[in-house]
């Protein structure tokens, strides 16, 4: 329930904005998050999906390794926002959107610490903790956002929103997690050489797919103009907000996945199949209906003025279903240790992605990169197929699948019916109401077909 409404309260942050900045402003400010969000992503390192697993398997040495993931995603934190900062001067943006980059570096210092609490939480069953402080965090963001909203504000005042928002998050999120963990930074025993050696083929993987999925803002921001870049990037929020769903679920089953992988792969080959079957039940109707509505979400969330993103946000619809698939794989990889292997796809989906962008983006703008976020996560899905099946078997029903078509054809013809024309956006009120309606067709149809009982019994079980 908080993922639902953390999604609703960005989404609404997006929709004050975008009506605050207009399609050059917000393009700006998209920019801005777009940047750091890739030394951000360099930062990374993959020590919050190591961290995860090496405290599910090595309880004993709980204490000590949290401290010394801690203190090494800080260290390198600081030194790739620093980098960000200095860099930053040598790109062709305005002088305004180059200092407020600068001014908002210190919130994604924040935000990659607070993301590695995840794998404590997760541990100890009590992600609700990292709800409550994402829920202040946003709320407290979302409080300055309607108020520069009313005054008037400017891209500094809501870069400013975002670093208010974050810091709320992460001091809640330490509080919570000293009270389960009491760690202290490691600077003099820091083991950083066993960390990286470990975690590099997960920080690579990691790296290459989160930078492909900003190198087309990037691209854009250079190549193209900022209104192009806000354009695409409203309907990339929405593909941002929808993939987080996905990604948080299947973070909280990693550790049954990394247990199972371990002492009972005949166990995780069966999660494994019903987590796919599940997954393509939810994606089918999500693509389907997302097609359906993409009109009607842009002028939701951006107004008229935005109307332009409903073709881009239809083809990124394609990518959002593959994506549900592939943070599965991706989660099944880290619990076989097949990161090594798996890397290479994302290196090939990166450079395919970097490549297809400079060739397409020019002449195709924010339809070639929507297209080309397709291709992409359709190149990297099937490579990992490809790497877990040489490992591990799994297979699907071919009853589950035909049961989840009906129930995304039942749900997409109520909406298609509800919707006088696709390219024609619904008013806000209609909006919700066919919203809604689908939603409750779908919760009685994966009722009724009994789909649920793919939902793994031992979700809410705490791994010791």
């Amino acid at each position: 329930m908080s993922k639902v409404i953390g999604g609703f309260v960005s989404l609404v942050i997006l929709a004050l904005i975008t009506r605050s900045l207009g399609v050059f402003g917000f393009g700006q400010y998209a920019t801005g998050i777009a940047y750091l969000s890739t030394f951000q992503i360099l930062a990374d390192l993959g020590l919050y999906s190591l961290l995860t697993k090496e405290i599910s398997q090595k309880p004993e040495e709980e204490k000590e390794l949290v401290g010394q993931f801690f203190t090494l995603r800080l260290i390198v934190a600081v030194f790739f926002m620093g980098l960000a900062s200095v860099l930053v001067f040598l790109f062709p943006y305005s002088r305004e959107l180059k200092l407020g980059i600068v001014f908002a570096s210190s919130a994604f210092v924040l935000l990659s610490l607070s993301q590695l609490f995840m794998g404590v939480f997760q541990k100890y069953l009590q992600v609700y903790k990292a709800a409550i402080a994402e829920l202040l965090g946003r709320a407290v963001q979302l409080g300055f956002v309607w108020f520069f909203f009313i005054v008037g504000g400017g891209l500094f005042h809501y870069l400013g929103a975002v670093i208010a928002g974050v810091f709320i998050i992460f001091t809640v999120d330490l509080v919570f997690v000293r009270g389960l963990v009491p760690f202290k930074l490691v600077f003099k025993n820091l083991n950083w050489r066993r960390i990286v050696k470990t975690t590099y083929p997960i920080a690579i993987s990691i790296i290459f797919t989160l930078l492909y999925f900003k190198s087309d803002t990037l691209i854009l921001s250079i190549l193209k103009t900022q209104e192009d870049v806000g354009i695409y990037n409203v309907a990339y929020k929405v593909l941002e907000v929808l993939i987080f769903f996905p990604a948080a679920f299947f973070g909280l089953l990693l550790p049954l996945l990394s247990l199972y992988a371990k002492e009972n792969k005949e166990k995780f080959s069966r999660l494994l199949s019903r987590l796919t079957e599940l997954t393509f039940a939810v994606g089918l109707t999500a693509v389907v209906c997302g097609i359906l509505l993409s009109y009607s979400i842009v002028n939701f969330i951006g107004g008229t003025d935005f109307l332009s993103s409903g073709l881009p946000l239809q083809i990124l619809f394609i990518a959002v279903g593959i994506i549900f698939w592939a943070t599965l794989l991706g989660n099944a990889v880290i619990a076989l240790d097949l990161q090594k292997k798996a890397m290479w796809a994302y290196i090939a989906g990166f450079v395919f992605n970097f490549i297809a962008n400079l060739i397409f983006i020019p002449r195709f703008s924010y339809i070639g990169a929507s297209w080309t976020t397709v291709a992409t996560e359709l190149l990297v899905t099937v490579y990992l197929v490809w790497v877990i099946k040489k490992e591990q078997k799994f297979r699907v029903s071919f009853s589950v699948i035909a049961r989840s078509a009906l129930v995304a054809l039942f749900v997409a013809s109520f909406v298609f019916y509800a919707t006088p024309s696709i390219q024609t956006p619904l008013g806000a009120g209609k909006f919700l109401a066919v919203f809604i309606g689908g939603l409750t067709i779908f919760a009685v149809f994966i009722y009724l077909f009994k789909l649920y009982k793919l939902l793994p019994k031992k979700l809410f079980t705490k791994v010791e």
